[in-house]
């Protein structure tokens, strides 16, 4: 019994004694009285017991159950204690000797003389359930596993926290005792090299291994070495065939086909790791390459969308997950206080891009490259206009103010390079670039001594030529005095006189809107019209289209049935257009929109093909009536 006198020791040792952690509470209180009572004259310690046992029983009870070491069940007339530890105990003492244990089968409820109740064990056959449970372990509280091995081979209790390394360790220990004892080591190492050619080498040293070092073979398999992915499937199946033509097995063939059927499932779901891990390291290895790659700057949207040589999407051979936590690496981790190799930088509008540090210098090349000859040409004819008009701007005499409309310019045609100079990353970027051995080329230089170099000569433009250039495109007399002043007295005459004539346009235009508002009323009130006669009762003018479609349109798929409505709906919107363009007068009838209909229908010879022509042609007038129905005066224009 118990050598300590803390009520949880003692009740520990009861429950060992009977071999059951459920304890009657009366039964437990007098043998406690009578135990402590036997101890107390030699033991002066057990005296607390002798008397008051049941007042100081309940006082202590009380803070081992808070503390999840047993329960209280009152499932009995007199109460029960529940001791939540004993199987679980009971378990991992067993496997404390692993040298007696290699010679036997892994301990069950039969060996171990206790019948667990079901709520209080997990069973699983030693396959498919194992890979899963690999896959995603328990996170209940029930710690007890029981694994069921195929062919009767028996089952084994194991501990949740002791798979599968501390499981795996056993079982390989198993077998290097079957090796010993059945000594056909040699033979199983013989039929196994004609399917392992060239690797013999490779092939003894795996069966030394087990033999000496048998612990750090589970290290192996866990890794999914190349050769221990192929070596511990043709093993287990060796070793299999081996024990089974015997006609009788004793303890160490039973506890070593046991450990196979564990090691065989094992071996296999970290070779599939293994096998996955080297695929998403691939396709990481794939994703930096084109990330590398022109245009140098990807959205997280673009990123998801990367496919491989194959035309498979790398997101497929690694998770979102995983593609989170790369990206979050890459673009948080540094050394020595340096920017991540990876850049977030901001584009034109609210979009992130994705942008290796060492490509900053190429990117913003690309987009000098391609916005010079736009902000070029967009300058030159606005300075010809202007001095067409005898006018100017501050930016053609003053070097500042062509500085502001440059980066205006950059600004409006390529938004994203003008984000990019404002952002300080980018100057931080471009020295640590500057400073490793890579360097930066002439043409993609952009700051010289810290500072950034101006618009004007990123752009490779200058003001006083730019001028030039635009005067040059100017007719001949605007390079004389005489005749330009000339030239500006009738200019500004004629300028009178459109002024006084888009006065007059713009009063005719506003008749005409107002008459044509008129009209679109009259139009819209007329479709109501007809759409009250077109459509039966109890429809919509929606309703009604959506009940016509599938009589005329028969394709089976979804996304080509909706292309051909839209095709549809969109040809009778052109048409209805241009014969409100065309015709001023335009009075709306029954007739006139059953006539448009067959007319577009007939006339049409991918629609004249179609099954279900009636079905069509009112379908055509519903939507007609539709499109007139919302009518506003802007549709005349």
């Amino acid at each position: 019994m118990a050598q300590r006198t803390d009520l949880f020791s003692i009740l520990v040792s009861y429950a060992n004694k009977n071999n059951s952690p459920y304890i009657g509470i009366n039964t437990f209180l007098e043998f406690l009285e009578k135990y402590a009572k036997s101890l107390a004259a030699e033991h002066p310690e057990w005296q607390k017991w002798a008397k008051d046992k049941a007042v100081k029983f309940w006082a202590e009870i009380s803070v081992l159950v808070e503390g999840g070491k047993c329960e209280l069940l009152t499932d009995t007339a007199d109460g029960r204690i529940y001791l939540s530890r004993f199987y679980p105990n009971r378990i991992l003492k067993a496997y404390q000797n692993i040298d007696v244990d290699a010679e036997v089968p892994f301990h069950s409820e039969e060996s171990l003389k206790i019948t667990l109740p079901e709520n209080q064990v997990r069973s699983l056959n030693c396959g498919e359930d194992l890979a899963a449970y690999l896959a995603e372990p328990q996170t209940t509280e029930i710690p007890v596993l029981r694994f069921t091995f195929p062919e009767a081979f028996g089952s084994a209790l194991i501990l949740a926290s002791m798979i599968p390394q501390r499981f795996m360790e056993l079982a390989i220990l198993k077998i290097r005792n079957y090796l010993h004892k059945s000594g056909n080591k040699e033979y199983i190492l013989r039929k196994m090299m004609p399917q392992l050619q060239g690797r013999e080498s490779n092939l003894r040293e795996q069966f030394n291994r087990i033999m000496t070092r048998p612990l750090d073979c589970y290290s192996e398999i866990k890794e999914g070495g190349e050769f221990a992915c192929l070596f511990w499937p043709l093993f287990c199946s060796m070793l299999k065939g081996d024990v089974k033509k015997k006609k009788e097995s004793l303890n160490e063939d039973i506890a070593a086909i046991q450990s196979v059927y564990f090691i065989e499932t094992v071996s296999a779901y970290y070779k599939g790791l293994a096998i996955k891990r080297r695929e998403s390291e691939a396709a990481f290895k794939n994703l930096e390459f084109l990330l590398a790659k022109p245009p140098f700057l990807f959205t997280l949207d673009q990123i998801c969308k990367f496919t491989n040589a194959k035309g498979m999407l790398l997101l497929g051979q690694y998770s979102n997950e995983e593609l989170q936590a790369w990206l979050k690496q890459k673009t948080t981790e540094s050394q020595n206080n340096a920017l991540p190799v990876l850049l977030i930088v901001r584009g034109g509008g609210e979009e992130r891009f994705f942008i290796f540090k060492d490509k900053m210098p190429a990117l913003c090349l690309r987009l000098l490259a391609a916005v010079r000859p736009q902000v070029k040409e967009a300058l030159t004819k606005r300075w010809r206009k202007l001095l067409l008009e005898y006018g100017s701007e501050p930016a053609m005499e003053s070097s500042e103010e062509f500085e502001k409309t440059l980066f205006a310019l950059m600004k409006k045609y390529k938004p994203l390079l003008a984000t990019l100079l404002e952002d300080p990353i980018l100057a931080l970027a471009y020295d640590e670039v500057e400073q490793s051995g890579t360097g930066i080329p002439s043409p993609a230089r952009i700051f010289a001594s810290g500072q950034m170099l101006p618009y004007s000569t990123l752009l490779l433009v200058q003001r006083k030529d730019l001028l030039t250039d635009a005067k040059l495109m100017l007719p001949l007399w605007y390079s004389l005095p005489i005749l330009r002043s000339i030239a500006a007295f009738f200019k500004n005459l004629g300028k009178k006189k459109k002024v006084r004539k888009a006065a007059a346009k713009e009063e005719s235009s506003a008749e005409e809107a107002a008459e044509e508002k008129d009209r679109s009323g009259e139009i819209r009130a007329a479709a109501k019209e007809l759409e009250a006669a077109l459509i039966p009762a109890g429809h919509t003018i929606e309703s009604y289209m959506d009940e016509l479609e599938p009589r005329w349109s028969k394709i089976i798929d979804k996304q080509a049935r909706k292309n051909l409505s839209e095709d549809v709906k969109s040809l009778l919107r052109d048409n209805l257009r241009k014969t409100l363009r065309i015709k001023r007068h335009f009075k709306l009838t029954r007739e006139l929109v059953r006539e448009m209909a067959q007319n577009i229908v007939t006339r049409t010879p991918a629609l004249a093909s179609l099954s279900g022509r009636d079905s069509l042609i009112l379908y055509a007038e519903l939507y007609l009536v539709k499109l007139l129905r919302n009518l506003k005066h802007e549709n005349f224009k």
